[in-house]
């Protein structure tokens, strides 16, 4: 009689693990009907294989070594590899149909994979082999084509991919490329993968973004830089065709995750490396076996987030992020490469010390999330234009201000165009999710004369590559560090078209205080002005150490009582340019209604409807159409209203439909504790005893919703496989502490 084992499964004979393991190869695409793709039972002189993957042509091309669930897989790597070289096979698979090792043998060890590879995967990896030239036999290029010109690799870029190359050939699988923003991460890394491409290491590369707009900005520069490498950017929906390049948001690519193999990618790129490929999307990484690299000026080190050890560059001894390459910004200032930059801080009273309103203390913290000041921004504002005053030459200068909320973004734009009326409104315009084609709107901003200032919520502060910006003005309070040089790091761009050397911060809320930052500017005017150097003259002497800027002025807003607007209840989300503040639930109303009311006119809709997929083109056009100033129905919002931050568009027109139920709050945070998990447990490459305590341990947390502490292996449940002490055995004391904390930490607290 089977008992059950530590998954809770009652499995335990081979035949059992192959109904999964069948299950699995269908899902990989293999018809395993099909004698010409798939046989089994086949035996030779050096012994018996369980299932034989085939080729187009029918030759073997992979064995599949099948154990029950309580044999550890890998325990059978001799037997699989002798019958796997006797036939000619390159590659072995070894499964108990819950965990998948791939061992491309002659090339790396077995790694655990999410799914069974392909055909064509597999395909795809010999045809490259057949071409495969080292790196060295490849150089970097003396110069490359973009934005109508050519232009010559900087040095520090040429280094960054001779240090790649090193690491690949010495079979490193992940990287991680901490350059300072404006250092031209994505010119470097374009380089990069062209000559991966050169050398037939890749074939199919994946870009990872963090929103679709800065997956435009990534295909202009792929669409020049690697024009023989088609891109195509994945915006939901099936795709019609096969391109070298996927561009992807990473809810995107996650709701499509199951239309595509552990071996589809060989290359995955992650820019902006710091956000939010943590979390649920961390599974994104793991299900590819695939080279990973990182990309970010801001990496992290926190234990629920830690970028290098994402990247496979955390020195566990130190405690401390080795990256692959690193280029600061101070090198970059240094070396003529970046914008230096400068820092005048403005308080207003509010600011500093909060308000009192309706008998309520708000802390400055607090503003303009929990309560709105008319006065104090357009304080803000007239205290801008007077600084702008005192300097030369006099000019508008071209500048991003990062608001609160899109209520606050509004407030901010009125007093900017207010203080300008010479430029009839057309001198600040808000840029948000809900701004009517953003992407335009930030076309304009960096190719037009007018607008001069784009007030932000979200959609300006990574990423963006504006160089004619010369004043960065901080109405948004953050403690966070990453965010904070993000921001700040917009400026640091140079533009030879304006002489633009160095760049302005204007900190209204206390952000450069709070992280002890000072200017850092070779051609301060201030500095210079402050040791009676005449404007105008560089100030090379001063690049060495920090310069000490003044504190700037404090400001008194009017009373905070009489000019207090309403406060904000967090009820409701902020829709449109203008941030009108709209009930969740009237919200959700209002979509189901609108949907349902296209269904019977949009085509789009109605194929939805018919249960027709949509392809990856059509998804564009819709998601366009619907986020139109009459409605504001897009998926920041809508993630927002329903509570359900992984949705796609597609997922809430479903909804709408009635064609499914959105998830339970209970089945979403199941689903995913799972996904964290399973992604954690491929990063970990655990071995299968181990495995199968960790699994058990995941079930108790679930049911628990708390910590695990050591002690829980003294409980009944754990009694069946040896308790305590058999755990001790397969871990050790300090390995098992590690791993229960790096649980608690990194998967279940998230």
């Amino acid at each position: 009689m089977a008992t059950q084992d530590t998954t809770g499964k009652k499995f335990m004979r081979e035949t059992d693990a192959r109904i999964l393991i069948d299950r699995r190869l269908r899902e990989a695409d293999w018809d395993i009907e099909d004698k010409n793709q798939v046989s089994t039972e086949e035996t030779s002189q050096t012994g018996r294989a369980d299932y034989i993957l085939k080729d187009s042509r029918g030759r073997a091309i992979a064995v599949i070594e099948a154990k029950r669930f309580s044999v550890d897989p890998a325990s059978a790597k001799q037997q699989a590899l002798s019958y796997a070289e006797s036939i000619n096979a390159g590659f072995i698979f070894l499964s108990n149909g819950e965990e998948i090792y791939f061992w491309d043998y002659k090339y790396r060890p077995e790694q655990k994979v999410a799914t069974f590879f392909s055909q064509r995967d597999l395909e795809k990896i010999q045809t490259l082999r057949l071409e495969q030239k080292p790196l060295s036999v490849i150089p970097i290029p003396e110069k490359y084509y973009k934005g109508s010109e050519w232009r010559t690799p900087r040095s520090y870029q040429k280094e960054a991919m001779q240090i790649m190359d090193k690491a690949i050939e010495g079979g490193k699988r992940k990287m991680l490329l901490v350059m300072a923003t404006g250092t031209g991460k994505t010119d470097t890394i374009a380089l990069y993968l062209k000559r991966l491409f050169e050398a037939g290491l890749v074939n199919r590369a994946l870009f990872l973004v963090d929103r679709i707009d800065l997956g435009v900005q990534t295909k202009e520069v792929f669409d020049e830089i690697l024009k023989d490498y088609p891109s195509k950017l994945l915006y939901g929906g099936k795709q019609r065709d096969e391109s070298s390049i996927i561009i992807s948001t990473l809810p995107t690519l996650y709701s499509q995750l199951s239309l595509f193999t552990s071996g589809y990618f060989d290359v995955i790129v992650s820019d902006e490396a710091h956000r939010s490929i943590f979390g649920t999307y961390n599974g994104v990484l793991s299900h590819f076996d695939a080279i990973r690299i990182g990309m970010t000026a801001t990496p992290s080190g926190y234990v629920d987030r830690n970028t290098y050890k994402l990247f496979g560059c955390w020195d566990e001894t130190e405690q401390k992020g080795k990256p692959t390459f690193v280029y600061s910004i101070r090198r970059g200032v240094k070396d003529g490469f970046l914008a230096g930059y400068d820092i005048v801080q403005i308080d207003t009273k509010v600011s500093l010390e909060g308000v009192n309103f309706e008998g309520e203390d708000y802390s400055p913290d607090d503003l303009e999330r929990k309560i709105n000041i008319p006065a104090r921004n357009e304080q803000v504002v007239q205290a801008y234009f007077a600084e702008e005053e005192k300097r030369e030459p006099k000019k508008p200068r071209k500048a991003i201000v990062y608001a609160v909320t899109k209520r606050h973004a509004a407030q901010l734009a009125y007093y900017f165009n207010q203080a300008r009326p010479e430029y009839n409104g057309r001198f600040a315009e808000i840029i948000t999710s809900d701004t009517e084609n953003p992407r335009g709107a930030i076309r304009r901003f960096k190719l037009e004369e007018m607008p001069t200032i784009a007030v932000s919520v979200g959609m300006m502060d990574t990423g963006i590559d504006a160089p004619m910006v010369e004043n960065i003005i901080m109405v948004r309070p953050t403690q966070s560090p990453i965010l904070y040089q993000q921001m700040r790091g917009r400026g640091s761009r140079l533009d030879s078209r304006i002489n633009k050397k160095s760049f302005r911060i204007y900190d209204f809320a206390g952000v450069t205080k709070y992280f002890n930052d000072e200017s850092y500017n070779p051609y301060s005017e201030i500095a210079k002005a402050k040791a009676g150097i005449p404007w105008g003259t560089e100030a090379k002497d001063f690049v060495e150490e920090d310069i000490e800027i003044p504190a700037g002025f404090i400001q008194v807003a009017e009373s905070a009582e009489e000019n207090a607007d309403v406060i904000i209840k967090r009820a409701h989300i902020e829709v449109g340019a203008e941030g009108e503040k709209i009930d969740s639930d009237d919200y959700q109303t209002a979509w189901e209604r609108q949907v349902q009311e296209l269904a019977q006119a949009e085509p789009l809709v109605k194929k939805v409807k018919e249960g027709q997929e949509l392809s990856n083109d059509e998804s564009q056009v819709l998601a366009d159409r619907l986020n139109s100033p009459k409605y504001y129905f897009n998926e920041a919002n809508l993630r927002e209203a329903y509570r359900y931050p992984i949705g796609t568009l597609n997922d809430f027109i479903k909804t709408a439909l009635g064609i499914q139920n959105l998830p339970t709050e209970e089945q979403l945070y199941e689903d995913r504790i799972g996904e964290l998990f399973e992604a954690w447990m491929i990063d970990k490459q655990f071995e299968p005893e181990q495995a199968k305590i960790l699994r058990l341990v995941k079930s108790q947390y679930i049911a628990r919703r708390s910590p695990i502490e050591i002690s829980i292996f003294n409980e009944p449940i754990f009694q069946h496989i040896g308790g305590l002490n058999y755990v001790l055995r397969v871990f050790d004391e300090r390995t098992l502490k590690t791993t229960i904390r790096e649980l608690n930490e990194g998967v279940f607290a998230q």
